[in-house]
């Protein structure tokens, strides 16, 4: 799931917001999108959500 170019970034923020609120977990992440979401939960202090 990558945006023309393959900038991958805006669908990544897009799972961690809804992660964060608890509408989807990380294991309901698209392969090609997770390094970057885990990244994100990480530097947000999240990184209990990456798991």
């Amino acid at each position: 799931m990558t945006l023309k170019g393959g900038d991958s970034m805006p669908i990544a923020v897009i799972y961690v917001a809804l992660i964060i609120e608890g509408d989807k977990t990380y294991a309901q992440v698209p392969t090609k999108v997770k390094p970057e979401v885990k990244r994100q939960l990480e530097i947000l202090g999240h990184s209990d959500l990456a798991e």
